[in-house]
């Protein structure tokens, strides 16, 4: 009996040491290894949501360098300060602004007159090509005004020794009178010429305006009615 006792207790004894230390396969998982994985990963590798963030900010940089290298001029701001003029006119009369320079002169300021051809417009000018004499463009204007028609000769410029209709601010009004010249059997043309008004302004330089006293410049402005004060820029005044 006690060899029977001792067999069955040395076969539990080897059931219970095969059970608990020798079950478990090499290529089964440990319990509680999953929830480690993240650790174990390789330091060059990634989960797919880290990798999508990561390649946004990638992309965010790249673009912002392209920006930076195709467009230079978006890092660099132009503070170019052009100087301003302060400006009096149009005076109606040459004397009158060389009065006006006279004063401002005397109280210290740089100040000169210009005058200003400023575009208006255009006009349009009914005209017979030039004749190849004055001769023959007085016999043409005989021939017109025995017709009733209204012209006169061209005495210079590049159609001097022509004869002109006049000149019109509506083109329909020129083209109306072609058609009647040409109806009398004259080959009218319209020429656009650029309508220009010519004024005569008093300027002075920058930083010597704000040195004169109001009551000077309300004085210089009360001596004509249409004259006013105004800056504009210093370079290329006269070409305006």
């Amino acid at each position: 009996m006690r060899s029977i006792f001792f067999l069955i207790l040395t076969a539990n004894l080897i059931f219970f040491v095969q059970h608990y230390f020798f079950a478990a396969k090499p290529g089964n998982e440990l319990p509680g290894k999953g929830l480690n994985e993240r650790e174990e990963l390789p330091n060059n590798l990634f989960l797919l949501s880290e990798q999508s963030e990561l390649n946004m900010v990638s992309n965010k940089q790249a673009s912002k360098k392209v920006q930076q290298k195709t467009n230079p001029a978006a890092q660099e701001v132009r503070d170019d300060k052009v100087p301003l003029c302060t400006m009096v006119g149009p005076y109606e009369q040459l004397l009158h602004a060389e009065y006006a320079v006279e004063k401002l002169a005397a109280l210290g300021a740089d100040v000169h007159v210009v005058p200003l051809e400023i575009k208006a417009g255009e006009s349009f000018w009914v005209f017979l090509n030039p004749e190849v004499s004055e001769r023959e463009a007085l016999n043409r204007l005989y021939e017109l005004q025995k017709k009733n028609i209204e012209s006169h000769i061209i005495s210079k410029g590049e159609l001097t020794n022509g004869i002109s209709f006049g000149r019109f601010s509506n083109y329909e009004d020129a083209e109306a009178l072609v058609r009647s010249v040409r109806s009398n059997g004259y080959d009218a043309q319209i020429k656009i010429m650029p309508k220009t008004i010519h004024e005569t302004w008093v300027v002075v330089n920058e930083g010597f305006a704000e040195k004169i006293d109001s009551s000077v410049w309300e004085e210089l402005l009360r001596k004509e009615k249409a004259l006013e004060k105004r800056q504009n820029y210093c370079l290329g005044v006269a070409s305006q």
